[in-house]
This record gives structure tokens, sequence and C-alpha cells, in this order.
């Protein structure tokens, strides 16, 4: 073989070589890149699983707390609408009693 063939072959197998190189630098690089995708998607279900959590837990709280003070609230109406039943009860004058007689009697003339 003549010295131009060898500086050929030679020139052929660097690069080769330099390809092969870089071939395996980008499978490493892949390699990694798909490491770290697989740590951002697993990091963002935990996230997403840690929001929803939150969120069922505040609306369950929120709930409750709102539960509790409508059931007050209305204890509070009740108390003070059985105060003032209790209160007009009482306070039976004869002129309502007699315009409650009235009205009820003239039904039955």
């Amino acid at each position: 073989m003549s010295n131009t063939q060898e500086a050929y072959i030679q020139t052929l197998k660097q690069i080769k070589n330099a390809e092969d190189v870089a071939e395996k630098e980008i499978d490493e690089y892949r390699h990694e890149c798909e490491k770290i995708k697989k740590d951002l998607h697993s990091r963002l279900e935990n996230n997403i699983q840690a929001a929803k959590t939150q969120g069922e837990n505040l609306v369950a709280t929120t709930l409750e707390r709102e539960r509790n003070r409508a059931s007050s609230e209305a204890d509070t109406i009740i108390k003070d609408a059985e105060s003032k039943a209790k209160m007009i009860s009482t306070q039976s004058t004869t002129p309502s009693i007699s315009k409650v007689l009235d009205i009820l009697l003239r039904g039955i003339d």
C-alpha cells in the first residue's frame, strides 16, 4: 500500500473513532436527560397529589367551620324566636284577645 492509502485509512479510522466517541457522549447525555425527565415527572406527580390532598383538606375544614357557624346562627335565631314567642304569649292583653275572639266568632255567625 502506498503512503496516501495508509494516510487515507488512518484518517478514516480517526473519523470512525471520533464518531464512536461522539455517539457514546450523546447516549450518555440522552440517558442523563431521561433520568432527569423521570425525576421531574415523579416530583410533578408528588406535587399534584400533595396539592390535591391539601385542597381536599381545605374544603373539608371550610365546610366543617361553615356548618358549625350556620348551626350556631340557627340556634341563635331559634332561641330569639322562642323568647319572642314566650314574651308575646305572656303579654296577652285584653284588646288583643278581644280581636282574636271577634275574628274567630265572626265565622260562627
